[in-house]
């Protein structure tokens, strides 16, 4: 195995443990939606590009969905302001933590 292997598995188990631990932190706060600046307190040690990366990946996986704290309606991680969004968890978001389904980018 060759250096750009390892680094290559390495970066994937990062982004995997990253995943888990934004689910896992949303859970927390289950019933509530939680701003997208408050992750990012909550979770100091995932740099902001790695954050954003995250959150894409669980948007489009369909396991958060996003929407403006002032009118309520549904926003795209990619296009809005961290402070105006908040994120909560959809159903297959639930079932990823609970163990009903798996993902091999999600670390649980």
């Amino acid at each position: 195995m060759d250096r750009a292997e390892l680094q290559r598995r390495i970066d994937a188990g990062n982004f995997a443990e990253n995943n888990g631990c934004v689910l896992r932190t949303i859970n927390i706060l289950v019933g509530k939606d939680i701003k997208i600046s408050s992750l990012q307190y909550a979770l100091p040690s995932i740099d902001a590009a790695e954050l954003s990366e995250s959150l894409f990946y669980l948007q489009d996986s369909g396991y958060i969905k996003s929407r403006n704290i002032y009118s309520k309606a549904a926003a795209d991680i990619a296009d809005c302001e961290y402070g105006d969004t908040e994120v909560r968890l959809t159903a297959k978001g639930m079932q990823l933590l609970k163990g009903f389904e798996s993902n091999p980018a999600v670390k649980v």
